[in-house]
């Protein structure tokens, strides 16, 4: 009797001793790999890589000189769109289908992170050559469909540099929205603004968002300088500018927070006879306009309008300097006159 309760109260103590055990032992810690180890995301599909931009421009411009050396204005039309499409009817009609042939140097694609579904677009800057002059120019393309349409060129100002862009670790530039509010004007404001410093110049109370330059307060200069002259001649003089509404405004981020901006405007210049000895009088007409006017030398007034196109730099929110205008390319898109 004793030996059993001896022996059952060894068997319980042992029993007490391993669950005491039991419950100060510690909780097993994860292994470290485990513990930082994450699963790998899966890249969002793009819109547009670097190598298809790149292929993109390759195949358009060489298409480019093959189209102008035919002179085949419609197949270019096809292959234009928003601002380039007046521009390159009127460069094709203006040469009776004889376009200045350009080549190519060295090139660089500004393509934005756009995901898949977004109309692909991707900006491209380039040495382009006539003869020995060379210039910087910059393009746009979009995709809609199967086809890459040029919307936008413009060329470098000669003093100009091209900021640097910002880029995520695959080279894919930041895209901006038209509305975009962290860099100092938004992009699809600047254009409104630029049109407003070049009728109003210095005086404008929106002069000092703006760079002064020649595609500025130049644009105002020339424009009062005209309506002294044709005043004297006996006519109203009047050159407005303005956004072209119907384009997009396209933008990526630049590497110190701010913006780089691709935006249209249009110019609308009249002569309107105010005086009777100015009625069949002569006006002076841009080289440029003789194309898209029967009889322009004799005329009661005259209507011309420009599509001209910009690059322009704005800095960030937090930065009081100006935007400036650093390209800038257009032409003679349309004139009118009654006689």
């Amino acid at each position: 009797m004793r030996r059993a309760l001896t022996l059952s109260l060894s068997f319980s103590g042992v029993l007490l001793l391993l669950g005491a055990c039991t419950s100060q032992a510690p909780a097993p810690r994860p292994s470290p790999v485990a513990a930082t180890t994450k699963p790998s995301p899966t890249p969002s599909p793009l819109a547009l890589t670097i190598d298809e931009a790149t292929k993109a421009a390759d195949v358009f411009l060489a298409a480019d000189d093959v189209i102008r050396s035919m002179g085949d204005g419609r197949m270019a039309l096809e292959r234009a769109r928003d601002g380039q499409d007046p521009l390159v009817l009127a460069e094709y009609r203006s040469s009776e289908n004889r376009p200045i042939r350009y080549s190519w140097g060295p090139r660089t694609e500004i393509v934005p992170r756009l995901p898949k579904g977004v109309t692909p677009w991707f900006a491209t800057v380039a040495e382009r050559r006539h003869g020995k002059e060379k210039q910087t120019a910059i393009m746009t393309f979009m995709k809609e469909g199967e086809a890459w349409q040029r919307g936008f060129t413009t060329l470098l100002n000669g003093d100009a540099v091209l900021p640097e862009i910002e880029k995520d670790a695959e080279g894919y530039a930041t895209p901006l929205d038209a509305r975009d509010q962290s860099i100092a004007i938004s992009p699809n404001l600047l254009g409104p603004l630029h049109a407003t410093v070049a009728e109003e110049g210095p005086g404008g109370f929106t002069s000092a968002l703006i760079k002064e330059g020649p595609l500025t307060k130049g644009f105002y200069d020339d424009i009062d300088t005209q309506k002294d002259v044709y005043k004297r001649a006996g006519y109203d003089y009047i050159s407005i500018f303005a956004a072209a509404a119907s384009y997009p405004v396209q933008a990526v981020r630049t590497a110190d927070g701010g913006g780089l901006l691709f935006y249209t405007l249009t110019r609308t210049t009249q002569w309107i006879p105010v005086l009777p000895n100015a009625v069949g009088g002569n006006l002076p007409l841009p080289d440029d306009a003789t194309w898209d006017l029967a009889n322009p030398q004799i005329v009661k007034d005259r209507r011309i309008q420009e599509t001209q196109q910009f690059l322009a730099l704005v800095p960030p929110r937090t930065s009081k300097a100006p935007a400036e205008i650093i390209a800038y390319d257009g032409r003679i898109t349309q004139a009118s006159a009654t006689q």
